[in-house]
Order: C-alpha cells, then sequence, then structure tokens
C-alpha cells in the first residue's frame, strides 16, 4: 500500500476529544495515526461559520493550549500545534469570512512540512468549494449524516447544499455512514457505504469502582448514552417509565437547552434520572451498569441518515438493545430489536430483559467484534489506494 500524508478537516476541535469528547472523526483519526501506511497528518479544527462560532473557537483553540503538544506556529487568528512527529493540529477563527485565506494557510503549511503525496480528507461538507487546488492528489469526502436534515444547520441550509453538489461531482471518494446516504449521493460509482464501529476493548474494560450517581439507582436499568437533543424521543421516555415502575431510566449525556422543559417535567418521574455528560473514558463504565440499552430516536428524516455509535457500544458491552424504526440500523438489525410504536419498545424490552443470559451477552460482544474501527479504517484505506494506484 503506497504511503502518503493527510490534511484532515474536522467536524469537531481536538481540545474537545482532548475532554473526552468522542464520534467518528475522533476514531478514524486515532486509527490513521497507528498506520504505517501514513505518513504527517494535518488535523484542522472545526472551522467556523459564524462571528459566535469564531469567537469560540478563538477562546478555545488559539487563547488556549492543548494538553499534550507544542505550539510551532502561531497569528493573531491561527495556530499550529506539533502533538507528534506525525500528528499537527491546525486551528483558525477567520473561515467564516475568509475562507480562501484559511485555505491558502493550510497549503502552504503542507509545503512548510514537506508534504509529499497527500490526500484531502474532509468530514466538514463547507470547505469544498475552496478544495479544489490546494495540492492534493486525491479528495475524500465522508458524510456523517446528512447536516441538511440537522436542526443546526438550518440557517446555512444554501451554503450546504451548494456545498454537497460540488462534493458529488468532484470528490473522488465518499464515504457514507448510512446506507440512506447512498441514495443522497445518487449511487455514484465512488460512493461506499462503511458504517461506524467501536473499540470492543475499551468497552470491555473492567470496573472495579462504580460512580455512586449510577451505583446506587435501583435495576434493571434501561439506558440511554448520547447527546440528548431534538431527535430523542422523550415523550417515549416518559412513556416508559409510567409503564414500568418497577424499572429505571437512566439517561447520560448533555441536555441541549429546547430539551431543558422537557427534562424539568421528566425529573419529576420518581425512577428517570439525568446523570449529565460522561466522557469517553467514563462512557464504558455507565453503559456496563444498563440492563438494555435503548435508542429512542423520533421518526424523522435525519434520523435516517445516521448509524448510531451507541448501538455498536451497547454491544460491545454485551447488553441487549431496542431501537427506533429508522433509527439507522439497518446493517446490524439482527443483534437490535426495532420497535415501531411506544407500545411495541415497551413490549420488546420486557421481552428481552426476560430473556436475557450470559450466553446471549456473550454473543453479542463476539458479533460486533467484527465492526472494528480497525476494520472500518483499513476498508477506507484500501478504497483509497486503489484509486492511487
Amino acid at each position: 500500500m503506497k504511503k502518503f500524508d493527510v490534511v484532515m478537516f474536522n467536524m469537531s476541535s481536538f481540545a474537545e476529544w482532548e475532554e473526552g469528547v468522542s464520534n467518528r472523526n475522533f476514531h478514524v483519526l486515532q486509527q490513521l495515526m497507528q498506520s504505517e501506511n501514513i505518513g504527517k497528518i494535518i488535523a484542522v479544527d472545526y472551522l467556523p461559520l459564524t462571528f459566535k462560532r469564531a469567537l469560540r473557537n478563538f477562546k478555545e483553540n488559539i487563547i488556549l493550549h492543548l494538553k499534550s503538544g507544542e505550539v510551532v506556529k502561531k497569528s493573531f487568528t491561527s495556530k499550529l500545534t506539533k502533538v507528534s512527529d506525525k500528528l499537527y493540529i491546525y486551528s483558525d477563527v477567520d473561515f467564516f469570512w475568509r475562507p480562501k485565506k484559511t485555505l491558502a494557510r493550510i497549503k502552504k503549511i503542507t509545503w512548510e512540512l514537506n508534504f509529499g503525496d497527500w490526500i484531502l480528507w474532509s468530514y466538514l461538507p463547507y470547505v469544498a468549494p475552496y478544495c479544489h487546488n490546494l495540492g492534493q492528489k486525491l479528495t475524500v469526502f465522508e458524510a456523517v449524516d446528512n447536516w441538511l436534515k440537522h436542526s443546526s444547520y438550518q440557517k446555512h441550509a444554501i451554503t450546504l447544499k451548494e456545498s454537497y453538489k460540488i462534493i458529488k461531482d468532484q470528490a473522488d471518494l465518499i464515504f457514507t455512514v448510512s446506507e440512506n446516504l447512498l441514495n443522497f449521493f445518487d449511487n455514484q460509482a465512488n460512493v461506499y457505504w462503511i458504517p461506524n464501529g467501536v473499540d470492543w476493548k475499551h468497552y470491555n474494560k473492567h470496573f472495579s469502582l462504580v460512580n455512586r450517581d449510577i451505583a446506587d439507582i435501583p435495576k434493571p436499568i434501561i439506558g440511554y448514552i448520547g447527546v440528548i437533543q431534538d431527535r430523542v424521543d422523550l415523550d417515549l421516555i416518559a412513556y416508559l417509565a409510567k409503564a414500568n415502575p418497577d424499572k429505571s431510566f437512566v439517561l447520560v449525556g448533555p441536555v441541549w437547552s429546547e430539551q431543558d422543559l422537557a427534562q424539568k417535567n421528566l425529573s419529576q418521574y420518581p425512577n428517570i434520572h439525568f446523570l449529565g455528560y460522561k466522557s469517553y473514558q467514563e462512557a464504558p463504565m455507565y453503559i456496563q451498569q444498563f440492563s438494555l440499552g435503548l435508542i429512542p430516536h423520533k421518526k424523522a428524516d435525519f434520523s435516517v441518515t445516521t448509524n448510531p455509535m451507541k448501538m455498536y457500544e451497547y454491544l460491545a458491552a454485551g447488553k441487549p438493545v431496542v431501537a427506533s424504526q429508522g433509527a439507522g440500523t439497518e446493517n446490524i438489525e439482527n443483534f437490535v430489536e426495532i420497535a415501531d410504536s411506544y407500545e411495541d419498545f415497551n413490549k420488546k424490552i420486557n421481552l428481552l430483559l426476560a430473556e436475557d443470559d450470559t450466553e446471549k451477552q456473550n454473543s453479542r460482544r463476539e458479533y460486533v467484534k467484527q465492526h472494528s474501527w480497525v476494520n472500518v479504517v483499513n476498508k477506507m484505506l484500501e478504497l483509497i489506494n486503489n484509486k492511487l494506484s
């Protein structure tokens, strides 16, 4: 396999990953860091689209420094940090009003770091209009969900549509997280469905101590881990809590502001517990306390473009899983129960709890091993190498 360098446009900031946030982008970068076929990597922190986000980036990524790494280049609005001989982190706040200048800086850095053949690997659709002449050998785009369907990006829908069109027309390879997104990219020959994965060992760690916030909650625990945003059906949680007063319903993750009122109402139920944000390092300990894992997504256009990482994480911990219909679980449905109504959710939760045993738990753990991040990234690298050959 041919060796190459990478410029990666991230959907997060590296500083967030240092604080325990994780997503597909984080895991793919970790695997590239370990690959002998990858030379240097410039990981570009999430580029701002608004003045508000630019201010946040300025504070978190320019003023503050990474826990690991040495600042090797800095201006008032940008910074390059060397984390290792292989990894450099670039932060910039100019993109929302001078995108071409940001991209010109990145191109210059590839020269200064003596990049050889390199690929542009992007999770950020908005950079597409400015990426045609940076010197890359290959352009790769990863579609992690359809951002046009996400409430956070509605203000930028016109720009986003234009960017997706450019990606369809100009990207050499497009990797989609869900089968649904194959259709979004017109099933072109260069589009490949590569679902999410899991760090199996991470979710099978043994914890001799359990945090009191979940250790004191009566079992069985029906659990959810992830961001509690508008796609999470909190009315379903209320229904299940009413129907199962003998069970505890635990939601682990930060609550978006539009869900504040719903959280306040649900907190009145004695068997519903909001535990707040937990880091990637803490997540396995919490999931291991669950008796069953939930993916309670509303039926919406956005959900069908997803492929929840949490379902792999539940299975890696041996937990039975019940998910909403259309929650992006199509590639793993043999090990996930799909519910098409509130009543069906309730029925399947109770059935899985009654039938669960050590043999089934081990079967789930063994099955999900094939969905390792190592395997996910190896598929991508094989496709990239075929294009470069």
